[in-house]
């Protein structure tokens, strides 16, 4: 077997495959269990990504052989009754890797694909950071913001992050870093909005903060990256992001004690305000910097959820956060009925 023909029926294809029925799986459990809490459904939705990367990196001809006795194995990948991605047992091996032009074409793309994947990660990376050396914001001159910040650091428990000023680009706050996190704001926005607003936007990227949601978003943005063939993969991502930014309006209203109304009227406030913002002040943008308030159908369903009768608290006991993680994980490894794979060797 050619090596891209290997590439594509031993990975491509597969991954695209459990991608699909990981993500329709989900979003079973989600209509049949009636899952409304977006803090549970952020998680689940990490499933799909993690089963298509494994077996994407994953190949069939590894498990072609075991030694001679009984053996139970648990298969990574979906089942697949039809046979579209079964090989002879005597095609799995036979994997030819001479140097033709078209193998040797195939592993520089593969090589070039990488290298431009890691220089996007680098620039992001480079991009992120360098707003620590921004201007801070002065606390003499914006006490009501620091005293905001304060006040809700103590009702999440948490260490107050260094308010920054981004004097290049204009946009919503936006938190960066893992340990020693940040918060980035635009002069302009501090300067239009209400004390009431800023207090709400503030307690949004804290509850992002608290949530580790810069490691997450990084792992997530790294999955699809690599997977960027696979269209399953970018809704996956798209929808897990939507539900994080729905976790975080849920905290900011519960922490800031304002109504949904407000909270919704902010949201549009917001994303007017970008609209509205000189292209001189958003050049160079990354894409991944970009709002979700600033796409509609996002903006729409956030304003819908936060506007709606609440599911339960974003803040679930530890007892229901272990078993939802444990099923997580069992449902990553294992996949219950439809993962199983015992196979017998004599």
């Amino acid at each position: 077997m050619l090596l891209w023909e290997s590439l594509l029926l031993n990975h491509i294809l597969p991954s695209i495959f459990d991608a699909a029925a990981s993500l329709l799986f989900v979003l079973l459990i989600f209509k049949v269990f009636r899952v409304k809490n977006p803090a549970t459904r952020f998680m689940f939705l990490f499933l799909p990504l993690f089963k298509a990367f494994i077996v994407f990196i994953d190949s069939t001809s590894t498990t072609a052989h075991v030694p001679k006795n009984k053996f139970l194995m648990i298969g990574f990948r979906m089942p697949d009754p039809f046979g579209f991605f079964t090989l002879p047992r005597n095609e799995l091996y036979t994997m030819t890797y001479d140097h033709s032009a078209l193998v040797i074409a195939t592993e520089a793309v593969v090589a070039i694909i990488l290298i431009l994947l890691a220089a996007r990660w680098v620039q992001l990376f480079l991009f992120f950071e360098g707003f620590r050396k921004a201007e801070q914001v002065d606390e003499t001159e914006y006490p009501q913001l620091y005293a905001s910040l304060r006040n809700l650091t103590g009702k999440l428990s948490s260490s107050p992050p260094k308010l920054v000023f981004s004097n290049i680009y204009q946009f919503v706050p936006f938190s960066v870093g893992y340990r020693a996190p940040i918060i980035v704001l635009s002069r302009d926005l501090v300067d239009s909005f209400p004390e009431e607003q800023l207090e709400i936007m503030l307690a949004h990227e804290l509850a992002h903060i608290k949530r580790k949601d810069s490691f997450t978003g990084w792992l997530a943005l790294i999955l699809r990256d690599v997977m960027f063939f696979n269209p399953l993969i970018r809704l996956s991502y798209r929808t897990l992001e939507e539900e994080k930014e729905k976790v975080c309006d849920r905290i900011a209203l519960e922490k800031t004690g304002v109504s949904p109304k407000v909270i919704a009227n902010t949201l549009i406030d917001v994303a007017l305000f970008h609209k509205d913002a000189g292209p001189n002040r958003k050049r160079l943008l990354p894409t991944t910097v970009e709002s979700f308030a600033y796409r509609h159908s996002a903006l729409e369903k956030r304003i819908e959820f936060i506007t709606s009768p609440m599911p339960p608290s974003v803040y679930p006991s530890a007892i229901r956060t272990s078993l939802k993680t444990f099923l997580f994980v069992l449902l990553i490894y294992i996949q219950p009925v439809i993962g199983l794979k015992i196979s017998q060797y004599t």
